[in-house]
């Protein structure tokens, strides 16, 4: 009874202790994190600077495809640094009453290359709202939402940047 006991723990915590995997690992993704070669805009700090990220470079990783290596350049006010990192995506879903849209969500680490007071690293998450068929043209939304924090660990900023401006960033669902 005791090894049958161990047996059935073992077996329950194998199967529900996998992470599930990302779906749509056969698509590419890069082009629309480089959103037609525009910047993002969104916001830096309690005084909502204005804040523009451009992704200049987008490459999915071959052995790990739910990963991107990403790079390109973060601009605050007189402040522009480039900036090297990681896109991954980590989950998809149907969106309600649009059968033909789905929603991809992900987490970002994005490393700013030169150093000083106004350089860090931006950690968050990403979402993507798209169509389900990636040949057709479509409107598609990237947001992405989390903190910056600079090198020397003493500033450190909410931070949000998008594809379009959003009505109220509040209602956005990240997960």
């Amino acid at each position: 009874m005791k090894k049958y006991l161990l047996f059935l723990l073992f077996a329950f915590s194998i199967h529900f202790g996998q992470t599930k995997e990302f779906p749509l690992k056969n698509e590419d993704f890069s082009k629309l994190l480089m959103n037609d070669e525009t910047a993002f805009a969104g916001t830096i700090s309690t005084d909502e600077t204005v804040i523009r990220l451009r992704i200049e470079k987008a490459d999915k990783n071959p052995k790990k495809q739910e990963q991107y290596f990403v790079s390109g350049y973060s601009e605050v006010e007189d402040n522009k640094s480039p900036f090297s990192g990681e896109i991954i995506f980590t989950q998809k879903y149907n969106v309600k009453n649009e059968p033909d849209s789905m929603l991809i969500f992900g987490d970002f680490t994005l490393k700013e290359l030169d150093s000083g007071k106004h350089s860090g690293v931006f950690t968050g998450k990403v979402r993507i709202q798209t169509q389900k068929d990636q040949t057709k043209e479509n409107g598609t939304t990237l947001t992405f939402k989390g903190k910056w924090k600079n090198y020397s660990r003493n500033l450190d900023f909410d931070v949000w940047w998008a594809n379009f401006q959003p009505k109220d960033l509040s209602k956005v669902i990240f997960k």
